[in-house]
């Protein structure tokens, strides 16, 4: 291999759904825009979507294809599809971030002699042959990227024969934007007044695509209980896109705040530009997924020192610092049962029983974690290394 190998410039293909908001459409962005930062070539194939724009303002390259298509005939043509791209833009790697595009991108890599990469953005667990089959493609890269210890344990102990693929890569925060020095007072209450919350009155966020999954039923059931509980008045403000743009579990949940009384404190904001700010109007932060493979909004949260009700799952546990694991000095929030409403009023009636110096050590405690660990910075730099090194050798 020439000394200057290592140096050549790199054309990664990045294949996604689509490229609405999201952890995994977040990831895909900030590897393109790290990629052009280096000097190397960055293309990201999907059906398009919001932060298409973005990705291009980066100097990436976007190129529509029907990849968030399920159908055997669809993702059999992709196959020839994504090989044409591979031999015209003489593509090094090709890294899927879903499965059904990752089946495609599979035989496209092993029909033009490429490295395959993949990440593992949630825990793709099955009971019957067939889906465990489907899933596989997952740890099938030459290089498996898993966004936490949790998902890189549990790849292992589904595939064993993939164990010597895999990474952990965690999700991470740019802490220039995610910086609390740096939002302005004004833009805070500019965006408080959007929410209609009342002067001195306090807010839980909730920041999630609103699904089922996410937990808003167990938070809406929580604000009255929590006020029972010894709670301050606050207003819940969810804020997040409604699931496919349908409404039908938005309208639930608004009948279940109406049914508990709730109504007037609770509030749906709908999609969100500005993360920071919205961190930042918040004084705690409620990540209550039944699951997913690291929770970035806890780690975002966290960053805006606001600390964060957490799902006690294993991803949860390794983004969230909380008794009985750490002692009430180290925390950084509090872990919660999923769907347990009861659990999350009394993690906000603790939070907020706490002494206002203790609350903000709290998010210092939380801030200062994930600025050590959890950045973009160490994200693509590790994901750039992968790249080099399946391309060049060790």
């Amino acid at each position: 291999m020439p000394e200057n190998a290592s140096r050549r410039r790199l054309t990664v293909l990045q294949t996604i759904p689509r490229l609405e908001a999201g952890g995994a459409e977040l990831g895909a962005l900030q590897v393109a825009a790290r990629l052009v930062k280096e000097g190397h070539r960055a293309i990201v194939v999907s059906e398009g979507g919001r932060m298409v724009a973005e990705l291009r303002a980066a100097g990436a390259e976007h190129i529509e294809l029907p990849v968030a298509s399920k159908s055997p005939l669809v993702m059999a043509r992709n196959i020839g599809r994504l090989a044409d791209l591979v031999r015209a833009e003489k593509v090094d790697v090709l890294h899927a971030r879903s499965r059904a595009v990752a089946w495609s991108a599979l035989a496209a890599a092993r029909r033009t002699g490429i490295r395959f990469v993949t990440t593992y953005h949630s825990d793709y667990r099955a009971t019957g042959r067939v889906k465990r089959f489907y899933n596989s493609v997952m740890a099938r890269g030459d290089g498996v990227i898993a966004v936490s210890q949790a998902i890189a344990d549990s790849i292992v102990a589904q595939y064993p024969w993939a164990a010597h693929n895999v990474t952990v890569i965690h999700r991470g925060v740019d802490p220039v934007r995610f910086d609390p020095e740096a939002i302005a007072p004004e833009r805070i209450e500019a965006l408080r007044q959007d929410w209609g919350v009342a002067p001195g009155m306090a807010v839980v966020l909730i920041a999630a695509r609103v699904t089922a999954r996410k937990g808003h039923a167990a938070a809406v059931r929580a604000v009255g209980r929590a006020a029972e509980l010894g709670a301050p008045d606050f207003v819940l403000v969810s804020v997040g896109d409604d699931h496919q743009g349908k409404g039908e579990y938005r309208a639930e949940l608004d009948a279940l705040a109406r049914n508990l009384g709730v109504a007037s404190r609770v509030h749906f904001a709908g999609h969100m530009t500005d993360m920071p700010a919205a961190f930042a109007a918040a004084d705690l932060s409620l990540n209550i997924a039944s699951a997913e493979g690291f929770p970035r909004v806890a780690l975002e949260s966290q960053a805006m020192r606001v600390p964060v009700v957490s799902t006690n799952h294993a991803p949860g546990r390794e983004a969230v610092l909380a008794p009985p694991l750490v002692g009430a000095g180290e925390a950084t929030g509090f872990l919660v049962p999923f769907d347990d409403s009861e659990a999350v009023a009394q993690a906000i009636a603790g939070f907020f029983r706490m002494d206002p110096a203790e609350r903000q050590a709290m998010g210092r405690r939380g801030s200062e974690r994930v600025r050590s660990r959890f950045t973009i910075e160490k994200l693509t730099t590790s994901t750039l290394a992968l790249y080099t090194r399946l391309v060049f050798g060790a």
